[in-house]
């Protein structure tokens, strides 16, 4: 994946020089030109730095503590195996549960913190929280079935847990760059 992004964003460099090299007259600016590369360096950290590599990172720590504190083995196909196990999936659906209620009581009920000015939901507070809050979700009932469970024995495994999914996905960053710059590259390339 990586490679074909690097190669589509090498074929739209040349495209940009060969077109506004050829045919002037086409709105298509060439990324080899002084203002191309200008643009290119100097917007760098800008295109990168979205809203969407936030919900990337988040996601990453969702599933490292997802992973981590061995809740996914509730879901598989044995299920939960013992007494401790079942414990510690209702601590887990219970907080899971509290949470839900308290965004709940915060977005569905009338004059609501997180609605719009215009008592909407999009776009609101909650619209533009509603990928953290998932993630929250997954994370705060990982962490408490994974000390619920014994999983967990200190705060530090804990934060292990937050951060183990950054190596097992790390993969996904450099694929995320790759592809949000190809995407602002085309962008300037045809003026849009």
């Amino acid at each position: 994946m990586a490679v074909v992004l690097a190669v589509l964003q090498l074929a739209t460099v040349l495209f940009s020089w060969i077109v506004s090299s050829a045919i002037p007259s086409l709105p298509c600016r060439s990324m080899l030109s002084s203002e191309g590369i200008r643009w290119f360096m100097g917007s760098f950290v800008d295109n990168v730095s979205s809203q969407l590599l936030v919900w990337l990172i988040l996601f990453v720590m969702a599933y490292g503590a997802f992973t981590h504190s061995r809740f996914k083995e509730v879901f598989a196909v044995n299920g939960i195996a013992d007494y401790r196990q079942r414990h510690a999936f209702y601590v887990a659906l219970t907080v899971a549960v509290v949470i839900l209620i308290v965004v709940v009581a915060l977005s569905f009920v009338p004059h609501a913190v997180l609605l719009g000015v215009s008592g909407s939901l999009y776009p609101s507070a909650f619209s533009s929280a509603i990928v953290p809050v998932c993630a929250f979700i997954v994370v705060a009932s990982s962490i408490s079935y994974g000390v619920a469970c014994g999983r967990y024995s200190d705060i530090n495994e804990i934060f292990e847990g937050l951060y183990v999914g950054f190596y097992k996905l790390s993969s996904l960053f450099p694929i995320y760059i790759l592809a949000v710059q190809l995407y602002y590259s085309i962008r300037y390339v045809l003026i849009i």
